[in-house]
């Protein structure tokens, strides 16, 4: 039922997938789908690569899968930090090109605003932001304290509680955690609506588009 809209493609050996290595449960993600009307065709966009759990879990909704994954992009991996604010605003808006008309239901970022940093959150913010509506869902991970080590891993869906887990096997982007303070500040298209705190100092959180 489902149909994968744009998956960005590389030549080969460019990108490699790791085995599952376990299982993440999550209390938010049920939330989120409870407040979609899973009934109507849904436009759904993933900050990743398209993984066949993914795809799977989503087969069994009337949607629209689209695939960016920025985490791969080499503006984000080589050039991020020479870039001008401008600059990172129109190669994000390059890659989050979409049908005109498109409006997006459910947002899957992971942890990738922690690999941005100041100017990227900010051209990030303001790319994604047309793309929006007051019923976007919008799923991630944060951090509680700007001490922690952020593992390099890869999300997937298996099921409306559970997430899978992947070690990257690319190398790992440098990181920048930010508070939630700098977040509602850099991020104004969203505010945060639920966020629950995990055992290793990271925070899974809900977001919705702003006023």
């Amino acid at each position: 039922m489902s149909s994968v809209a744009r998956k960005i493609e590389r030549p080969a050996g460019s990108f490699r997938l790791g085995p599952v290595v376990s299982r993440q449960p999550s209390k938010l993600l049920p939330s989120m789908f409870k407040m979609i009307d899973v009934n109507h065709r849904l436009t759904v966009l993933e900050i990743g690569s398209a993984l066949h759990e993914t795809v799977d879990f989503f087969s069994q909704f009337k949607c629209r899968l689209h695939f960016v994954d920025l985490f791969n992009e080499p503006f984000m991996r080589e050039q991020q930090a020479s870039l001008s604010e401008k600059d990172l605003k129109h190669a994000f808006e390059e890659q989050l090109r979409f049908p005109p008309g498109t409006q997006i239901d459910i947002c899957l970022l992971w942890d990738f605003l922690c690999y941005l940093d100041d100017r990227a959150l900010r051209a990030f913010n303001s790319a994604l932001r047309p793309w929006l509506h007051f019923g976007t869902k919008t799923h991630g991970f944060g951090v509680h304290h700007l001490a922690i080590r952020l593992e390099n891993i890869q999300y997937g869906v298996i099921d409306e509680e559970t997430l899978s887990i992947r070690k990257r096997l690319s190398a790992q982007m440098p990181y920048y955690p930010h508070s939630q303070i700098e977040m509602h500040e850099m991020m104004n298209c969203f505010d945060f609506e639920r966020g629950l705190l995990l055992p290793e100092g990271k925070l899974e959180m809900l977001l919705k588009p702003r006023d």
